[in-house]
């Protein structure tokens, strides 16, 4: 009988602990984590999709070519100038959320580019 008696209030406080965190607001570090942990995730998709242009632009030629080019300059320019900064709390969740963000849309971006490059020569998916 204690031990059911003593189950029954673990549970009750773990129910009650979890419906105040979810009352509280999250700290600013969680903040900051949760959106670098976005943008991490983000660059795995980017290092898949453009592992794939790679692979895709040695098969092209011309102005298709010179685009890839470009959006893979404007890719490694921006993990190259990637640097989580701000003096605030307030400062770096506004320089991750931007980040996260442009990477979002440049992944878009490269998979609409991936997409059409290979519907276009059905030889480029091999």
């Amino acid at each position: 009988m204690p031990f059911r008696r003593m189950g029954i209030i673990i549970g009750l406080a773990l129910v009650v602990g979890s419906l105040i965190s979810m009352v509280l607001p999250e700290s600013e570090s969680k903040i900051e984590e949760t959106l670098f942990n976005e943008i991490t995730y983000q660059m795995g998709e980017l290092q898949i999709v453009t592992d794939d242009l790679v692979k895709i632009r040695e098969r092209l030629v011309g102005t298709q070519q010179v685009q890839v080019d470009a959006q893979l300059q404007t890719v490694a320019d921006w993990l190259f100038e990637f640097r989580p900064q701000g003096e605030t709390h307030e400062a770096r969740k506004a320089y991750l959320i931007a980040n996260r963000d442009r990477v979002v849309a440049m992944v878009e971006e490269l998979r609409a580019t991936r997409d059409a490059l290979i519907g276009s020569n059905p030889s480029n998916t091999q």
